[in-house]
C-alpha cells in the first residue's frame, strides 16, 4: 500500500469537519428573526436586530421570545400562539425554501476528497432536521446528522460539544468546526476544535477570539486553504 493511501486512511479515521445545519448550511437565523418580529408585534414589541442579538438568540423559540419580551418589559406569558407561529414559519422554510450555502458545498466536497469525515449538528427536532438534510441534499452527500439528546437555552456550549462528539464517536478526532455564533465558537474551542466562523448580520459583532478564521462568506476563501490551515495534516 502506498504512502498516499496510508495517509488517506489515517485522515479518514482521525479528522472530521462538522458544521451547524440550520445556521451555517441553511441560513435560518434571518428567517427566525422575521418570524419572531411578526410574532412579538402583537405584544407591542418592535423587534430590531440589536434587540434580537441582546436576547441571546436561543435556538429554542419559546426561550428567545420570552427573552425578547422580558428585555422589552413586557409580560412573557400566553405566548403559545407566538411560539407556534415561529415554529411553523421555520419548518416551512426548512422543508420548502432552504438552499445549501454554495461555499459550504465546496468545502464539504474538498474535505471528502481528502477522506475527512463530514458531519452536521442541529438544534432542530430530528424529524425537521432530516427533512432539511434532504432538502439541501446533504443526506445524498453522505453527511452524518448529529441530533443531540438535549438542547439547552444556550446551545451549543462546551458540554454540548463534548456530548455530541462522544455520541458520534468523534471525541478523539482532529476537529474543524464551522459555526456562526460566539456560543458555538467558544464551545467548540473548549472542546478542542479548530474554528471557522461565518457570522451573519445578527452575530457579526460578537467575540470570536481563538477562531482560526472569521469569514463574511465561505465562498471568500478557497476550500483547500481552509482545510490546510485547520486540519493540521
Amino acid at each position: 500500500m502506498s504512502n498516499g493511501v496510508n495517509k488517506q486512511e489515517k485522515v479518514r479515521g482521525t479528522h472530521a469537519l462538522i458544521f451547524e445545519l440550520e445556521y451555517v448550511a441553511a441560513k435560518v437565523r434571518g428567517v427566525e428573526f422575521e418570524a419572531i418580529k411578526s410574532a412579538v408585534a402583537s405584544k407591542g414589541v418592535e423587534l430590531t436586530p440589536v434587540l434580537f442579538s441582546r436576547s441571546g438568540m436561543s435556538p429554542l423559540h419559546r426561550q428567545v421570545i420570552t427573552d425578547v419580551l422580558t428585555l422589552s418589559d413586557k409580560r412573557s406569558d400566553a405566548i403559545e400562539k407566538a411560539v407556534a407561529e415561529v415554529d411553523k414559519t421555520v419548518a416551512a422554510y426548512c422543508e420548502n425554501e432552504a438552499e445549501l450555502d454554495a461555499g459550504l458545498l465546496k468545502l464539504i466536497k474538498a474535505a471528502q476528497e481528502r477522506g475527512v469525515r463530514v458531519a452536521t449538528f442541529t438544534a432542530l427536532s430530528k424529524e425537521l432536521a432530516v427533512k432539511l438534510m434532504s432538502r439541501l441534499g446533504l443526506d445524498k452527500m453522505g453527511v452524518e446528522l448529529i441530533v443531540p439528546e438535549e438542547v439547552k437555552e444556550s446551545f451549543p456550549r462546551a458540554d454540548d460539544w463534548l456530548k455530541m462528539l462522544k455520541q458520534s464517536n468523534k471525541d478523539h478526532v482532529t476537529l474543524v468546526a464551522v459555526v456562526s455564533s460566539q456560543v458555538a465558537c467558544k464551545g467548540a474551542l473548549t472542546a478542542g476544535a479548530s474554528c471557522i466562523v461565518v457570522p451573519d448580520e445578527y452575530t457579526a459583532f460578537q467575540d470570536f477570539g481563538g477562531a482560526m478564521m472569521v469569514l463574511d462568506s465561505l465562498s471568500n476563501e478557497k476550500p483547500d486553504t481552509i482545510l490546510d490551515l485547520t486540519l493540521r495534516l
